[in-house]
């Protein structure tokens, strides 16, 4: 079972680490929360008690990304899934928790965006099969080159999950 988790400073964080060839699109955990923006919200991702993935959630209404600036959205930061722990559906997993979480920690919130380099297709694809869509726009400030920039419409989203569980009526 895939829990998320708000981590509060003193940070004490298993090491999260991406694969060699990922490094290039992250920055590790350590420097990821020593550079964190005010009002930005780091999570853990954990799995049986051990620390799987890492993120940030921070309010969009300053962005550096003109597209993703709005009062009522956060972005997605450093989403990343520790190296030994890929390819077993944890991203998925927390990605399909993110509508609740969000609300639960921005509740005006009502979308996520995020960008996502151009290069990196698996991460592309990932975000796109949980209902991130692509607004047809790049990104040039990339360290690492051009990015996708892609928001993810929460309510619906949130909505439909809860009927799913039979919390909200369908309807």
């Amino acid at each position: 079972m895939v829990t998320i988790q708000r981590i509060v400073p003193p940070y004490a964080i298993e090491s999260v680490c991406v694969r060699p060839e990922q490094e290039q699109f992250i920055d590790p955990v350590d420097k990821v929360l020593s550079i964190m923006q005010e009002g930005e919200v780091p999570f853990v991702v954990r799995s049986d008690g051990r620390d799987v993935g890492f993120f940030t959630l921070r309010p969009s209404r300053n962005d550096e990304v003109e597209q993703l600036r709005s009062s009522d959205r956060c972005t997605l930061i450093s989403f990343m899934i520790d190296s030994q722990h890929q390819g077993k559906g944890f991203a998925s997993m927390a990605l399909g928790k993110l509508p609740g979480l969000v609300l639960a920690t921005f509740p005006a919130n009502n979308s996520v965006g995020l960008t996502v380099n151009c290069r990196n297709s698996q991460a592309y694809r990932l975000y796109e099969k949980n209902g991130f869509r692509d607004i047809g726009e790049l990104y040039y400030g990339g360290c690492a080159g051009p990015q996708h920039i892609m928001i993810m419409d929460l309510r619906p989203l949130y909505e439909r999950h809860k009927e799913q569980e039979g919390i909200l009526p369908a309807g």
